[in-house]
């Protein structure tokens, strides 16, 4: 039986870290496409903190091979990022070995939120000795099945998820005339707009997977 875990990874040497302590801004990944699991390409959305500084950091991250800004929506941006071959740390080959797959990723100059699926137990439990093999501090935070979660959700969503999903519907973000915008979400989450959308749009497409699926 699958096993879906919840991590917090700090390293310095973690792609885009640099960039992140010197503008302070967030990251949610959109898409990780890894052909080679040394030299991902990111599609990450950038918000809060200082994205101009984000941007220009960016050309001086020496974990960074090239980037491009794929969509400027004002307070949030697209970017697609080739992570360079000469990351000091990189934990895709180590999702790679482990076949743990990504399914949530947040990034901020505090570390990097994962949320992974894993084959089985044994898998997890060769995953963390591995990474913290390359220096990496890596807090377990929830460990749970493919079929419940780490707040008892029948329906495998993340925390933050959970929390946006039923926020928006107490707001009455759903509400036919719509009650509350994503604004207002996102403020009672305290997060970006930007932010509050991804965590919506990933928990629906979660809730229908596990629910209709």
């Amino acid at each position: 039986m699958g096993v879906i875990a919840e991590f917090t990874f700090r390293h310095p040497g973690l792609p885009l870290m640099s960039s992140l302590e010197e503008s302070d801004v967030r990251l949610d990944v959109e898409q990780a496409v890894a052909a080679d699991p040394d030299e991902p390409v990111l599609f990450v959305w950038a918000s809060d903190g200082d994205l101009d500084e984000f941007e220009a950091a960016l050309g001086r991250d020496e974990t960074v091979a090239e980037y491009t800004l794929v969509e400027d929506a004002g307070d949030h941006r697209l970017y697609r990022v080739a992570v360079s071959e000469q990351t000091p740390v990189s934990l895709y080959p180590v999702d790679d070995r482990m076949e743990a797959s990504r399914l949530d990723v947040t990034s901020s100059a505090d570390g990097v939120d994962a949320r992974l699926r894993f084959p089985d137990r044994e898998s997890l439990s060769e995953f963390r000795p591995r990474v913290e093999a390359r220096g990496v501090d890596a807090t377990l935070r929830g460990v749970y099945s493919d079929t419940e979660s780490a707040l008892g959700d029948e329906y495998g969503l993340s925390a933050k998820q959970r929390e946006a999903l039923v926020t928006a519907a107490e707001l009455g973000y759903y509400d036919v005339p719509r009650q509350a915008s994503l604004s207002d979400v996102a403020d009672d989450l305290d997060v970006s707009p930007q932010a509050a959308s991804e965590r919506l749009r990933r928990g629906v497409k979660t809730f229908v997977r596990e629910a209709l699926d």
